[in-house]
């Protein structure tokens, strides 16, 4: 009789065991289903205690809702945190790394998370098209005579400057300790229709004279004073 309920007992554990693994493989599928690959490249901010900002723009090998998979040159860490720039929707999204391992080439494949489930970062990023070189300088530079009025806040400090140059992807502005390139900025200054509030990296810093700054995150409003000002100045 002992020998009945052992075999039974042994039967149910090995039922609850392949229960237990279907369960599991269903939930990777699912996770796995979630992700897709993008062609298409995105720009990651990072800085951290004692590392310099960093500011690159990397492949996506795949990517979800949830965080994605990069290639990145600059090492990083497990728990850092990054921003991920979505340049074509105007988007900023902050994230964690999960994990980082080599691959053949001189990059890191970085895994990272969002804090919360955020599918609607990646809109519009395949249909990004890259602007190097000359095509960014075909954006007019507008200069001010009179100057602008700008503020600009980092790392918890607010700076009021003024503008000498503007368009539709950046300023320069007047600044004789500018933060150094790489630096994230939260910029604001306004404009006729209102005021102007957007993300900001600094592109070019020289002490003693200024920076040039170009916008990487700027709400559909936002975006909508700053060009109805633009048009109004290159009449």
């Amino acid at each position: 009789m002992s020998q009945i309920f052992e075999a039974l007992r042994k039967a149910e554990a090995l039922e609850s065991s392949s229960s237990w693994r279907k369960e599991v493989g269903e939930m990777v599928e699912r996770r796995r289903s979630g992700r897709r690959s993008i062609a298409a490249r995105i720009r990651v901010y990072g800085h951290g205690q004692g590392i310099s900002p960093f500011f690159e723009e990397n492949s996506i090998l795949n990517a979800s809702g949830t965080g994605a998979l990069l290639l990145m040159r600059t090492p990083v860490v497990a728990g850092q945190k990054l921003l991920l720039i979505n340049e074509a929707a105007q988007r900023v999204q902050e994230c964690r790394v999960v994990r980082t391992s080599c691959c053949d080439s001189l990059e890191l494949e970085v895994a990272v998370e969002f804090p919360s489930p955020q599918p609607e970062f990646w809109t519009r990023l395949e249909e990004q098209v890259e602007e190097r070189g000359i095509e960014k300088r075909k954006r007019p530079r507008i200069t001010l005579p009179r100057g602008m009025s700008i503020t600009w806040r980092s790392r918890g400090e607010s700076v009021v400057s003024r503008v000498q140059t503007i368009s539709a992807g950046g300023l320069s502005i007047m600044a004789p300790e500018p933060p150094p390139n790489g630096e994230l900025l939260h910029v604001s200054f306004e404009v006729p229709a209102g005021e102007v509030t957007a993300q900001a990296i600094v592109r070019h810093a020289h002490d003693g004279e200024g920076m040039g700054v170009e916008f990487v995150g700027m709400s559909d409003e936002a975006r909508a004073r700053l060009d109805h000002l633009l048009q109004k100045l290159l009449r």
